[in-house]
Order: structure tokens, then sequence, then C-alpha cells
């Protein structure tokens, strides 16, 4: 951290550094929607730990993680500890913002329970955001470093719309890996506001050009278990030899990928449920977000898409034309040229995000379908392109990078959040 400047008092320098805003978290459930396209100013917690994940393969030796977890913004650090520390999930909750409103996120870093030994420190790294500061930006060398038991509060003001994604710049490599990966986006301040029959727009676009019915946010990743294993058991990985064997959206294999948004009320056939060696195997609940997408004949859809593996994907959706509208936070269009495209096969390498509409078809009773409790469904498939990303190690079946899109005969509730999904 900088010196402080002559004659500035502690607390002057710490809100003229954006750090005034520091404070405590405390006792409270996990935030579901964790954040907000209408209030001026966003405030939310999150807190960092250790945990595990079921993977298919794998599912009496569940794969050892980092992660971030939602928590209330107003608890103490004491209370975050007893109940979360230990318990991480990945991927992070997606979290949506509004163009220009203040935004105030305090993390909160608890320690390992596996490796109390390894005293690593966390950050938020805001991939892509323009950040007039360097000191909220989540880079270690040139802003600060959350030790354990501390904590600390981002602030920002997002000046430019789109899809983004957010990791822990702390030791990066190994702790993108682990799991501390997330989505954000940042909702135009054209969106609320009727042009060309919608009302909700990745991009301000002036003419209604980006604007879709329902959205969804998937994150592409990828878990190699020489990282992980690697972590649990104090043995060193060589990063040039990364060979993954799993590959996910949201964190997720397929089938995993099409069971909805965790949440308590939930059956237990609808849930994840990951054994934590550190609680007698006590089930977790940490692969919180689902990568199924359901739409209605007809809706314009888009879908948020980020990676933060450390290989490119090659992403299809059979059947139904991908248009690319936006690139890395960026409108594809200069001036009056537009140079969005149209595509059968979406490459996306590591650290880039687009952005891709598609238009959902009429139900089709001739199509091969499905049904469940909204009624009967056609299926899509959203997958990798290539045949080895969609398996895993040791399962059985198609599993990896895949997921299905429903189209669906009787129509589904208004979408009221992103990647909302309905049982």
């Amino acid at each position: 951290m900088a010196p402080q400047k002559a004659g500035l008092g502690r607390r002057g320098f710490l809100k003229a550094t954006g750090l005034g805003a520091l404070g405590t978290l405390a006792a409270g459930g996990v935030i579901q929607a964790v954040g907000t396209a209408s209030a001026a100013t966003t405030t939310l917690a999150l807190a960092a730990t250790d945990g595990y994940v079921v993977v298919p393969g794998r599912e009496n030796d569940p794969l050892y993680i980092f992660g971030f977890i939602p928590v209330s913004p107003t608890a103490t650090v004491d209370a975050l500890v007893q109940q979360y520390k230990g318990h991480a999930q990945t991927s992070a909750p997606t979290l949506d913002f509004r163009q220009n409103d203040d935004i105030k996120i305090t993390l909160t870093n608890l320690g390992l329970v596996q490796r109390p030994d390894l005293t690593d420190s966390h950050t938020i790294h805001w991939h892509g955001f323009d950040i007039p500061s360097p000191l909220n930006d989540g880079v270690p060398e040139v802003s600060v470093a959350v030790p354990i038991s501390r904590q600390l509060t981002y602030f920002y003001r997002p000046h430019r719309e789109g899809t983004y994604m957010y990791h822990c710049h702390f030791e990066d490599v190994e702790h993108v890996q682990m799991g501390m990966t997330g989505i954000v986006f940042v909702r135009p301040l054209q969106d609320g506001t009727p042009i060309g029959g919608f009302s909700h727009f990745a991009y301000n676009d002036g003419d209604g050009s980006t604007g879709y019915d329902r959205h969804f946010a998937i994150l592409l990743n990828e878990y190699w278990s020489n990282f992980h294993d690697g972590d649990r058991d104090i043995q060193e990985s060589i990063a040039t030899d990364y060979e993954p064997q799993w590959f996910t959206l949201n964190g997720r294999c397929y089938p995993q990928t099409l069971l909805p948004n965790d949440d308590p009320t939930l059956p237990a056939t609808l849930r994840i449920a990951t054994p934590n060696a550190n609680y007698d195997d006590a089930p977790d609940y940490s692969l919180p977000n689902s990568a199924l997408v359901q739409v209605n004949p007809g809706d314009r859809v888009l879908l948020r898409l980020a990676n933060l593996g450390y290989q490119q994907h090659a992403m299809q959706l059979p059947g139904l034309p991908m248009h690319v509208i936006g690139q890395d936070a960026s409108l594809l269009r200069n001036g009056a040229v537009d140079t969005s495209y149209w595509t059968n096969t979406l490459y996306i390498g590591p650290g880039e995000a687009r952005d891709v509409l598609f238009d959902a078809p009429a139900y089709a009773a001739t199509r091969p379908s499905g049904s469940d409790s909204r009624g009967s469904y056609n299926v899509y498939y959203f997958k990798n392109r290539d045949w080895r990303r969609l398996s895993s190690l040791g399962a059985p079946g198609p599993s990896g990078m895949m997921t299905e899109v429903r189209v669906y005969q009787t129509p589904l509730p208004p979408q009221t959040a992103v990647s909302q999904t309905y049982v």
C-alpha cells in the first residue's frame, strides 16, 4: 500500500483511496440474487475459502477447491468463519450491475481448513473493467491483497456495459484453476426503455438490435486433478504439464449442468451434494450455478459467455445459428459498420468473453423432446465441438462441456434474473 500523504489522517486517507467503506460483515443466509440492476448503489459481500466439489467419475473422491461464497454484508468476521470456512463454491455468484451505478463489494478471507499451513491472501480482479485506480483492481503487486481474517471493500462505478469475468489474482494461475472464478455483467443505460420490441439489451445500441427476452450467463472452465490433488496433499504441480480431465460449464459437467440453480428448498434429486472430507463427509452444495437454458418459442435469447480456463474452446449449438454481437464487453459495431457475425462454431479463448444471440424456434412435436414439471420441450445441445471435451475421467456416457437448450410447448413465466431456472 502506498504511504500516507503528509497531513492526511488515516480516515481521510482511506476515503481518498476508496477504502473508506471498509467495515464488517455479519451472520446471515446466502444471498441468492447477489446483484441488482436498478439501485443507484449496490452493496454486496463475498468470502474466500476452500472446500470440495463432486465430479463425474470421482463421486467418492471429490476435488479440493478454493472459491468465493456470497455472504451477508453485515456480519462479523468471526461469524463468517464459523458458518462458511471450508465450504467454498464454484463457480462464484454471477454479479449483475447497471452502468454508472456505484458498486461496493467487501471481500473477507476466511482461510483454508484443509491447508492451514497455506496462508494465501486473496483478491477480486475485475477482468476487463476500466478501473481509474489500480487500488481496486485486485492485482496484488499494484493494489491490496486480503490476508486471512481480514476484509477489503472494493469500489467501482462501471462505465462500459457488457459481459466480463472476475477471479482471484493472488497466485492467479493456481487460484483461478482452483475455482475462484465468476461472471459479472453490466446492463446498459438503455435497459428498461422499449426499443424495437424489446426492453432488455446487451448494449447501448440505439436501435434495439441487441435486445433479448431471456439471458443466461455461462462460464467455461476445466479441472486438472494435479492442481487440486496437489494442493490437498501438499504436492507440487508443474503448470506446463496442464492436461485437464474435466470440462465444465458454470463449474458443472454434463449431466450436472441440467440441474437447476441450487436451492435448499429443492428435493435431494435436484441438488448436487458433495461429501466434505473436512466435516465428516457432511454434504456441501458447492456447485450452485446451473447451465440449463430454458426458453419459449420465439424468444430472442442472449448467452453471456466467458472462458476462465486455460484452453480455447469451440462451442456449437446445432440447429440454431448464433449471432455474435459483443466481444470482451465491446459492441461489435464500428460507427455505422456492423462487425457482428453469424456462426455455427464459436471460438472463445482463455480470458475472453462473448455476447451471443439466437432465436428460439417454434415447438415441434417431431423433434427430439423431453418433459419435466413445466411440460414438454424440444432439446437442442450447446456443447463443445471436440468430442474429447464431452467426457469425464472415469465416468460413463456423455459428460463434460455440454448443456441443453429447452424450448417449451407451454409458456414459461417471465424471467426475473439471469440464468433463472424453472423446476
